[in-house]
């Protein structure tokens, strides 16, 4: 506030357009009114820079669209077999499926669906969508840091639990080899438990620093 004493007015520093102007007010009234409104525009103004619901909203945008992208699987193959009323789908020859960083090759690959699921036409929800997957023929897969080689490799979803099947069963990560008959990863605690049958025992290899035994 600026009291000009030879006039005995009340001036108001008034902003536009970035230059301020002095108005006279009329009134306590008036003044009151004016000072009332600027607190609620500061008011206003404070909310929306300080909100998270403003501040973060593209970036929750972002994450979303992303871990929707990141749940879609996309298959390859020579051929493609699914009934109309059934909850399963075959795809046959030169089989690709690519999830995310998690790449599966194989002769045949079956996929089952949850019974509430519309089945291949619901390429939306991705792997939530999908109860079994069935991989058979040179079945190859790259996951996390490892490769995985069978026969046969059967992945559930609801316990992302990984089983090959197949008597040159292995995985490789880096330098280190385990073999059996049955191999199963335990995704979401990284056990894994190697089995053998009949004459086909188990077999590791593991790079030994220093000295080692």
């Amino acid at each position: 506030m600026i009291f000009h004493y030879k006039k005995l007015r009340c001036l108001h520093l008034t902003p536009i357009n970035g230059t301020l102007f002095s108005t006279p007010l009329r009134g306590r009234k008036t003044q009151e009114i004016i000072s009332y409104l600027l607190i609620c525009c500061f008011a206003a103004f404070l909310l929306f820079l300080f909100n998270p619901d403003y501040i973060f909203a593209a970036d929750r945008i972002q994450k979303q669209k992303k871990e929707d992208g990141g749940n879609k699987i996309h298959i390859t193959a020579d051929r493609l077999i699914a009934e109309r009323n059934s909850n399963n789908a075959e795809f046959i020859g030169n089989v690709r499926a690519v999830q995310e960083t998690t790449v599966i090759t194989s002769e045949k690959l079956k996929i089952f669906y949850k019974n509430d699921s519309p089945g291949i036409k619901d390429n939306s929800k991705g792997e939530e969508s999908i109860k079994e997957i069935i991989a058979t023929g040179n079945v190859k897969i790259l996951f996390d840091d490892k490769i995985a080689e069978t026969q046969q490799a059967v992945y559930t979803t609801e316990t992302r639990i990984l089983v090959l099947n197949g008597p040159d069963s292995k995985v490789t990560s880096g330098k280190n080899i385990i073999s059996g008959s049955k191999i199963t990863f335990f995704r979401d605690d990284g056990r894994v438990k190697v089995e053998g049958s009949g004459n086909r025992r188990v077999e590791a290899f593991f790079e030994s620093g220093g000295k080692g035994l």
